[in-house]
């Protein structure tokens, strides 16, 4: 195999992996409320993290003995039209899966806080705990408990 070669595997590699995360962010979504398979699910996707670094990695150092100290876009006019063909749809399609992927991770980071927030306020009202002063003054009374939620 060339670099070339190598590159394009390199590409279709991150591809598929971003696709991975994408779907197992999606999956976390449907089971927010899951905690065991939301853990699963993270532990999963650090596997495909791991990979996705190193192909990464190695995209990177081809593309650097490729371009010789060029930029992306002072490197993609130097390729031919076949080189062109195979190349650009495949750069597209991984600044898509990037952008989707950080949509996902975006909108699971406000899933996972709401939930947070949830099963804080749960265990204030079924402990009680309401952040009341620990000293008061000899005959003050202390503000009643409520029970709503100020945070929603």
């Amino acid at each position: 195999m060339t670099v070339w070669d190598d590159f394009v595997a390199a590409l279709h590699e991150e591809n598929g992996l971003l696709e991975q995360l994408i779907a197992l962010g999606t999956a976390k979504q449907e089971q927010i409320n899951n905690a065991p398979e939301v853990a699963r699910i993270a532990d999963e996707e650090q596997k495909v993290l791991a990979r996705l670094e190193e192909v990464d990695r190695l995209r990177a150092s081809l593309f650097d003995v490729m371009a010789v100290g060029r930029s992306l876009e002072k490197w993609l006019p130097t390729l031919t039209e076949e080189q062109s063909a195979v190349a650009e749809p495949l750069l597209v399609k991984l600044a898509e899966n990037l952008g989707q992927l950080q949509a996902v991770n975006g909108l699971n980071q406000q899933l996972l806080a709401q939930a947070l927030h949830y099963v804080q306020f749960s265990m204030n009202l079924l402990t009680g705990d309401e952040a009341a002063p620990t000293y008061a003054k000899t005959g003050a009374s202390v503000p009643g408990r409520s029970y709503f939620d100020r945070k929603v």
